[in-house]
């Protein structure tokens, strides 16, 4: 065989095994993903959203979650749960009381290794939110001492003034750092349960989160991504507001919450 017709065989056995593997890389059924948002159309103020690729995890590059066309939330791990990304069981809630009462559009887009994508859409409609009672709406602050913070876990959140806003969406509790969190909650007489934290956009090394009331990069968690569930007794007597654990497990959100508030005028 000469020269030319060796390198020419070469070049064809290359080409060859280059189509066999795009081909491999692409076995199988197409990608599709499909979710728990399926048939709804209408979503409670809390509620769970997964996704379920049809390909096994070692082949799902991420799965991203958008609402009304907007990326809020990624994922890279299984279970693709909105909300959350641990390894550990604590599931997050999509929690909705951010949004404008009325129909919006939820998206849950699988991305495969092989550069394969799909999505899968759900038009529902949101409920509104309760606002919170005269007396406990607004914004209070106080100092978070030394003493606050052995109620903490082993990450104590930071010391110093702390402000705390109650608005329809939730509970703000915004760090000396300017930064802080949102959780879930509501109020029945003279109790506020409070639930887990909002997402309403993804975090990362970069940055992310939210913007509010001077506060940057807000999110994330005080505890876990599903909480736990607290409640707290208040009470509200001349621009003060106490509030006194009920049942709390979530030791560094307890130490932030419990003590005395004034309000911001």
């Amino acid at each position: 065989m000469s020269h030319k017709a060796k390198l020419r065989a070469a070049v064809l056995a290359a080409a060859v095994i280059a189509a066999t593997s795009a081909f491999a890389a692409n076995d199988g059924p197409p990608l599709k993903i499909t979710s728990t948002l399926d048939h709804k159309t209408v979503l409670p103020l809390r509620t769970r959203w997964l996704a379920y690729p049809n390909k096994p995890a070692a082949q799902i590059f991420e799965v991203d979650y958008l609402i009304d066309g907007k990326v809020r939330w990624i994922e890279h791990f299984a279970p693709y749960n909105y909300g959350s990304d641990d390894f550990h069981g604590h599931l997050g809630y999509l929690i909705t009381t951010w949004l404008a009462p009325g129909r919006h559009t939820f998206t849950a887009r699988a991305k495969s290794k092989d550069g394969q994508t799909a999505t899968d859409t759900v038009v529902a409609r949101v409920i509104p939110a309760p606002p919170p009672p005269p007396g406990l709406t607004g914004t209070w602050r106080r100092t978070v001492t030394t003493a606050d913070l052995t109620k903490a876990g082993k990450e104590p959140p930071p010391g110093g003034r702390w402000t705390l806003v109650f608005d329809r969406i939730g509970a703000w509790h915004l760090d000396p750092l300017g930064s802080g969190l949102v959780n879930q909650y509501d109020v029945s007489g003279d109790i506020v349960h409070v639930y887990a934290p909002i997402q309403i956009a993804p975090l990362n090394d970069a940055g992310g989160g939210v913007s509010r009331f001077g506060h940057h990069g807000i999110g994330g968690t005080d505890c876990n991504y599903d909480g736990p569930f607290g409640s707290y007794n208040w009470s509200v007597s001349g621009g003060k507001l106490t509030l006194t654990a009920a049942k709390e497990p979530c030791g560094n959100r307890r130490a932030v919450w419990e003590g005395t508030w004034t309000r911001s005028h």
